[in-house]
């Protein structure tokens, strides 16, 4: 047996791809020094008011909203108990009314009967 040999090649090595870095930015040059973490402070400050701001705007407009179904329940139940109440004042405006009626009836009555009475005195006086 006749071996021959084959002469294999070696696949190039692979080149690392050197990952070309984009120079910093003055800014993060400066926020990664001593003197950034205040500008860190106050960026992280700044976000977090926003977020603040917007939580509180969710929550108003929830608010908002939970007050005007509340509102307009509360406007029905006022017409409601205003019908009821104008209905119930008519009632006792009619009462009274009917009260007073009588009571006038029942002062010409004894007026009446006053004045007979005091015509019959005369009447019989004069005789």
């Amino acid at each position: 047996m006749t071996t021959t040999k084959r002469a294999t090649k070696k696949a190039p090595a692979k080149k690392k791809a050197v990952k070309k870095t984009q120079p910093k930015s003055i800014f993060e040059m400066i926020e990664e020094s001593p003197v950034g973490m205040p500008i860190r402070i106050a960026n992280k400050t700044f976000l977090a008011s926003l977020g603040v701001v917007s939580r509180m705007q969710t929550e108003f407009e929830k608010f908002q909203s939970d007050f005007d179904k509340k509102f307009q329940q509360l406007v029905k139940d006022g017409e409601k108990a205003r019908k009821r109440y104008q209905k119930e004042f008519k009632e006792l405006r009619k009462g009274v009314a009917d009260e007073i009626d009588e009571t006038i009836e029942e002062v010409v009555e004894d007026v009446t009967e006053l004045k007979d009475r005091i015509v019959e005195n005369v009447s019989a006086a004069t005789k």
